[in-house]
């Protein structure tokens, strides 16, 4: 797909194309947007606990959310 970008947008594309971690506009677009979802799932996931909070659910525990992170992400419990 060919699309004229905004001169800061290429620019910000230019830079991640330059170092190395993308092939082409394509790949830092489709990164960027994969970011921008998880980035909006998160904060829904937020916005849900909190809501559940006010509600009178007790949640979990740091140790619980820190857990469960670990586990989304696949980080080791050690780390």
């Amino acid at each position: 797909m060919t699309y004229e970008f905004p001169p800061e947008v290429g620019e910000l594309i230019r830079k991640q194309l330059d170092s190395g971690n993308y092939e082409s506009q394509d790949d830092v677009l489709l990164a960027a947007l994969r970011s921008l979802d998880a980035e909006q799932e998160d904060w829904a996931a937020v916005s849900e606990a909190l809501n559940r909070l006010e509600e009178g659910e007790p949640g979990l525990s740091l140790e619980e959310a820190f857990e469960a992170v670990r586990r989304k992400h696949g980080i080791p419990a050690d780390a």
